[in-house]
């Protein structure tokens, strides 16, 4: 009489395509969360957007230059009769130790005003994942 049960090959052949299927699940997961990180840096390039346009409505001015006085400038009341904000509601978890907006890899993002590129107004960008350049690298967000 025979033993039933799996040769040795059939439990590896078995093992193989399991770790090729959580292979290829965990591969579409990161890469599902790399384009999620993209839209919402996207997405909060373009809230910042329409709030420094109100801003700029309002007070007949581009906000400074640099992160830090940017959200000053669309969150805080300068006290100005003009300024009709809060333009853009900021959570502390969305600011760096710094008090800089930071993006979905927690860079902070560089709004330089006047612009280099955009020279009637500013230049907004994000660094992207690896959190290096100045706007011009292949992975950089940018508003030009």
């Amino acid at each position: 009489m025979r033993n039933k049960g799996f040769t040795l090959i059939e439990l590896l052949v078995v093992i193989a395509i399991i770790a090729i299927l959580a292979g290829m699940v965990v591969s579409g997961a990161q890469q599902a969360r790399k384009r999620g990180a993209v839209t919402k840096t996207k997405a909060q390039m373009a809230s910042m957007e329409t709030s420094i346009s109100m801003y700029e409505t309002d007070m007949g001015t581009y906000p400074g230059s640099d992160n830090k006085t940017l959200v000053a400038a669309i969150t805080k009341d300068p006290g100005d009769i003009d300024w009709s904000g809060p333009y853009m509601p900021i959570k502390k978890d969305e600011l760096n130790e710094s008090g800089e907006y930071v993006d979905a890899w927690g860079n902070a993002f560089v709004y330089i005003n006047p612009g280099k590129n955009n020279t009637s107004f500013y230049d907004l960008y994000s660094k992207g994942p690896n959190g290096i350049g100045d706007g011009e690298d292949k992975d950089d967000i940018r508003n030009w």
